[in-house]
């Protein structure tokens, strides 16, 4: 069944999106609200933040609404990188 990721695509376009640290579900949400934020410009686009936020554990909740860059544990969470600067090509990316 598709209800999974449908959930995702839904959640991805949502305003705010509450979700956990150690979640690959989540993280990929993070990482396609990450590409629409670059697409649509929405706030915090140009340093890679977007208005996710983790509701466990407590010590990661703003952990997406600043820059961080790649760290232990990878698989964890979504990172800038991931969607900055997607759209430049090779070339001019930096």
């Amino acid at each position: 069944n598709y209800y999974g990721m449908l959930d995702q695509l839904i959640a991805s376009k949502g305003r705010i999106f509450v979700g956990t640290y150690y979640s690959t579900f989540t993280g990929y949400i993070n990482r396609m609200r990450g590409y629409h934020s670059q697409k649509y410009k929405f706030e915090g686009h140009d340093i890679g933040v977007i208005q996710s936020y983790f509701l466990i554990p407590e010590a990661t909740k703003n952990e997406m609404r600043r820059y961080v860059p790649v760290h232990e544990p990878m698989w964890a969470r979504e990172f800038p990188i991931s969607w900055r600067g997607i759209d430049k090509g090779i070339g001019k990316a930096s």
